[in-house]
């Protein structure tokens, strides 16, 4: 009996590595986005939900969108009921077969309740909506994100920055979420252009 037990407590860590969730920084995850918008779901289907733009953050489309329902999976549960109504903002890429899905499941659905996200697992940047949306703008603005995306291990992938270290800085000082973005930025570069001696 000793033995079974010593031999469950070896494996346990091996067995709980497959749960955990793979995490993506939201640098990437804005990088990434085809689509940012923020809005209500009109309708909710089996395979999918149709939203209802009402600002758009990123990308362009029509004011009402067809998003595919992502499965629920153990590290990975819903926060709120996809209901008519929920507001949301959304992080959407295009699938190979045209259809918009959340990046990374959960990472790309906030649910937002009284000008409040939902989750309490979001980090502290995330104030607000407006904080947050704002933070994503500055980011598209500074950022441009060189690679391939889609590598599972994101190898290669660096930001360049069309605004001075110092310019980066003063902006970070006004918005905490476009802050918590930048050291996710990792190495970014500077272009040569505003760097000045």
């Amino acid at each position: 009996m000793k033995q079974v037990a010593c031999l469950i407590l070896f494996l346990l860590p091996i067995l709980n590595y497959g749960f955990k969730k793979n995490e993506l920084p939201y640098s990437i995850v804005i990088a990434k986005a085809d689509l940012i918008v923020d809005g209500i779901i009109s309708k909710v289907s089996k395979n999918d939900y149709e939203f209802t733009i009402n600002q758009f953050v990123k990308g362009k489309s029509g004011a009402k969108i067809k998003v595919s329902i992502w499965e629920e999976w153990l590290c990975d549960p819903r926060v709120n009921e996809l209901k008519a109504g929920q507001r949301l903002i959304l992080f959407l890429e295009r699938t190979p077969y045209g259809t918009l899905k959340p990046i990374n499941d959960s990472t790309g659905e906030l649910y937002i309740d009284n000008n409040t996200f939902i989750n309490m697992f979001l980090p502290k940047e995330f104030t607000n909506p407006s904080v947050l949306k704002k933070g994503i703008s500055m980011f598209i603005e500074t950022f441009t994100v060189y690679g391939d995306l889609n590598d599972r291990f994101l190898q290669n992938i660096h930001f360049s920055s069309n605004k001075s270290i110092f310019e980066v800085y003063q902006m970070s000082e006004n918005n905490p979420f476009f802050k918590s973005l930048i050291p996710y930025a990792g190495d970014y570069k500077v272009n040569e252009a505003f760097v000045r001696l």
